[in-house]
């Protein structure tokens, strides 16, 4: 798993050029669910998050005809994703 030895400074660089490059929102969630891994590709760093780990699911209302988008993220790439997306402005 890419994320084993990975340090948290790495992983919010990552989380910070995602948000720069617009592959997941600055916003907070609308909705947040918790679970198994989908086999979705993690926005943060770029691997799939396997049915063995835990991901979290973060859902972002994008308007009343498009719906929602929904991101898939390993814990550690969503700590990191969190604390850069407070922290670097609109």
């Amino acid at each position: 798993m890419l994320l084993k030895g990975h340090e948290e400074g790495e992983l919010r660089r990552r989380a910070r050029a995602a948000l720069n490059a617009a592959m997941i929102p600055r916003e907070r969630p609308t909705g947040l669910w918790g679970g198994n891994g989908s086999g979705e590709s993690c926005p943060v760093c770029g691997h799939r998050v396997d049915e063995a780990e835990m991901e979290l699911e973060a859902e972002f209302a994008v308007d009343s005809t498009s719906g929602v988008r929904e991101f898939h993220l390993h814990l550690p790439c969503f700590a990191a994703w969190e604390i850069e997306r407070k922290s670097t402005p609109d």
